[in-house]
């Protein structure tokens, strides 16, 4: 327990000082997606996205922290009266205590799949501020933060067969972000959990999710029926996001999700065939079946880079067996040490 403890505390320590700088410049105002959810937090759910509106976890739990903290933000910054600061502040809190808890995730994950402490370390590292969606996701009045959390936990759950921890994942998970549909065709081939027990998790999840567009949609002028065929209508973003990902900016964008730790991530693909085996053969079917997932949830979406980031589970995994095993970097560790 305190090896775990450690781990997230090490996660909340990389996050911190990049989160905090990012709310204090990160200009939210120009983000439809920050709007929708202060929104939410507020309690307005009238215009506002149809795809993001059920998403009220997050927001709500940052109004309820936020609360206190306004009785005092506005005589500690007395000219921060329209910035919307403390709600927002309220959202830095839940974001960095649930991306800390990814880092938690990630360890887990990692050591699930016998990856080294170092190279563990090291996952958690590339993942959480290797590349920009990590701080963001820590210091904007966002709610991914929740829903890469749960895919972690998923990963994990299969892996582990730990069905208490999965029944969590699956009930909550459309919750978080409602292309957790995506994921439960994986859940329900390569979970170990009986049948009938993921249908009872799935039913559970699906009531929960009706019973919040409910509530919504009575306080609200448009309907579920709107809010559906606005998620299906993600299907036509699929041609957008092809020609993005292959262009110069696509390219580049891409490379925000690891920042410079995607040469490792290269080098695993390097070395023929025995150099990717080397490190390939330590996977399972929980990693290789999870990839293309997070590729249709990328390419449903026109923030391409954003959606790989989801799959940070995987990515973390195959960055640590690369480090442990790829031969290529065996040599070199074994030339430093003699050296």
């Amino acid at each position: 327990m305190k090896k775990l403890f450690l781990v997230w505390f090490f996660s909340l320590a990389i996050l911190l000082g990049p989160a905090y700088n990012t709310y204090l410049n990160y200009d939210y105002q120009s983000n439809p997606d920050c709007k929708t959810y202060i929104s939410i937090a507020n309690g307005e759910f009238n215009n506002q996205s149809l795809v993001r509106r059920y998403r009220i976890l997050v927001p709500f739990t940052a109004k309820v922290i936020s609360l206190p903290i306004e009785k005092i933000y506005s005589k500690i910054w007395v000219n921060r009266t329209d910035d919307k600061g403390a709600l927002r502040l309220g959202f830095l809190l839940v974001n960095l205590l649930l991306m800390s808890t990814v880092g938690l995730a990630l360890y887990a994950c990692c050591k699930a799949y016998g990856v080294s402490e170092t190279g563990s370390l090291l996952a958690i590292i590339a993942i959480l501020i290797g590349g920009r969606w990590g701080n963001l996701f820590a210091a904007a009045p966002l709610t991914d933060s929740l829903y890469l959390l749960i895919l972690c936990g998923t990963v994990y759950a299969l892996k582990q067969n730990n069905k208490a921890l999965l029944a969590a994942c699956i009930i909550i998970g459309p919750m978080a972000k409602e292309s957790y549909v995506l994921v439960i065709p994986i859940i329900f081939i390569l979970s170990k959990t009986p049948k009938i027990q993921l249908f009872v998790f799935f039913i559970l999840a699906g009531i929960l999710s009706w019973l919040t567009h409910y509530w919504i949609d009575l306080n609200t002028v448009e309907s579920v029926t709107k809010s559906i065929s606005t998620d299906l209508d993600h299907v036509y973003n699929v041609r957008e996001s092809i020609k993005r990902i292959f262009s110069i900016r696509g390219i580049g964008e891409l490379a925000t999700v690891l920042g410079l730790f995607s040469i490792l991530l290269v080098i695993g693909f390097t070395g023929g065939r025995d150099g990717i085996k080397s490190w390939a053969k330590y996977c399972d079917n929980i990693v290789w079946w999870f990839i293309p997932v997070v590729l249709i949830h990328a390419l449903l979406s026109t923030e391409v880079a954003r959606m790989l980031y989801f799959g940070s589970a995987c990515w973390a995994i195959m960055l640590g067996l690369i480090w442990d095993n790829h031969l290529w970097l065996q040599k070199y560790k074994s030339s430093s040490i003699k050296d």
